[in-house]
């Protein structure tokens, strides 16, 4: 199957040195076929794939915004219901994409929860995290307007609408919205809340965290939008205690490794939704008031996991395009190869890992070579190359 083939082929950067702890996949998607139904995917999810520009294998999945138009496609795919996901891709803008032009849209990936039908519209649900860029900085958002109770109503400039005369007196219960609409609890960047005649309640509620600054630019650089990037996104449902939401929920972006956005006071659910989780990819672009020009973005290389794995960018990273481990899978021995610039470092040690996290083999000073495996169960385990300057290379091997 070429789509699992890519999973095993993910670079990842190593973010403890003690072990992998493996989390489950939901999903991987690599795009290199096109049978979409097959693996999962549903409510109309075109084969958009293209061989003009991809990360990695031979596609990727382009959202074309046509001049005028509103949305670029969209699609679902459900996984098992979990408190905590994890969601990785790499994006890439054409030269000319400028998003909507206003201060709000496109609208890229969402999440939304059991809580809602597997064909609801994200705009109006009991929650819908939103993974987004607008102008080029990184947002995520959160909206949950089935839950707004419409007796006291928070605007945005602060007046307030209901409430018995006195917004501060009034006593919600758990039936209330978590975002903007009922009261502003936890972690804030920015709100929103307004009459929307789409809503259940009347009202729109959501809220967001940005990035610092511009991450997606319009000159050519590290943060080139014509150039593929790593975006890496974590949410973690808060808790219910004595049947109270507690505002301890986690949310993270990461951007080429770099964390952009991170807050820990979340409070994503209320008590009158314990069992809240999510369970559902949505994939939309959308631009509400039209694309302004005609313009493209493209994802290669999706994973979905029900946990945050040992991977990210706590120690730095060895030339991504130093190292060739293959074949993929293999069954008894791989081949090591170096092809990147001397870095003083020339002889590093191999190391193999499986899933739990133990260190299974090791050869040191390793400098490009045939490695003979050991005895190994079939499955999913770690290669890891190790610098002495602490600089790392990591792949995915599969055994068969």
């Amino acid at each position: 199957m070429p789509h699992l083939n890519r999973l095993l082929l993910l670079i990842l950067i190593v973010r403890c040195t003690i072990g992998l702890e493996a989390q489950s996949v939901l999903l991987f998607e690599d795009f290199e076929s096109g049978d979409f139904d097959a693996k999962g995917w549903y409510d109309g999810f075109p084969d958009q794939r293209t061989s003009a520009e991809h990360k990695n294998g031979l596609y990727s999945y382009a959202g074309h915004f046509a001049q005028g138009a509103t949305s670029s496609g969209a699609g679902r795919h459900l996984f098992p219901p979990t408190d905590t996901v994890y969601l990785r891709y790499w994006v890439k803008y054409s030269a000319n994409y400028i998003g909507s032009g206003v201060g709000y849209h496109p609208h890229e990936w969402n999440l939304l929860t059991n809580a809602d039908w597997i064909y609801q519209g994200p705009a109006d649900t009991y929650l819908t995290a939103y993974i987004e860029q607008n102008a080029g900085r990184p947002i995520l958002a959160l909206q949950d307007s089935k839950n707004v109770d419409p007796n006291c109503i928070l605007l945005n400039n602060d007046n307030f609408v209901g409430c018995n005369g006195d917004f501060t007196s009034y006593v919600f219960s758990e039936n209330r919205s978590v975002c903007s609409c009922n009261g502003l609890v936890g972690s804030l960047d920015r709100r929103d809340c307004f009459p929307s005649s789409g809503s259940s309640h009347g009202y729109y509620s959501s809220r967001a965290w940005a990035a610092d600054t511009v991450y997606f630019t319009n000159t050519p650089g590290p943060y080139y939008k014509n150039d593929w990037h790593l975006v890496e996104t974590y949410f973690e449902m808060n808790s219910i205690q004595s049947g109270i939401g507690v505002p301890d929920g986690k949310i993270r972006y990461w951007y080429d490794g770099q964390l952009l956005i991170a807050y820990d006071s979340i409070l994503f659910r209320t008590g009158a939704h314990p069992d809240l989780k999510f369970n559902q990819l949505f994939y939309g672009g959308y631009i509400g008031d039209g694309s302004p020009v005609d313009q493209t973005w493209w994802v290669d290389d999706l994973l979905l996991m029900d946990g945050l794995p040992d991977t990210a960018t706590s120690i730095a990273e060895a030339d991504r395009e130093a190292w060739l481990i293959f074949p993929n899978p293999a069954k008894h021995s791989i081949m090591i190869r170096y092809q990147g610039n001397a870095s003083g470092d020339e002889h590093p040690t191999f190391e193999l890992f499986n899933s739990t996290g133990a260190l299974i083999h090791s050869i040191a000073d390793v400098s490009g070579s045939v490695i003979d495996l050991p005895e190994l169960v079939p499955g999913l385990y770690t290669c890891r190359i190790r610098y002495n300057n602490g600089k790392v290379f990591v792949q995915q091997l599969m055994i068969q």
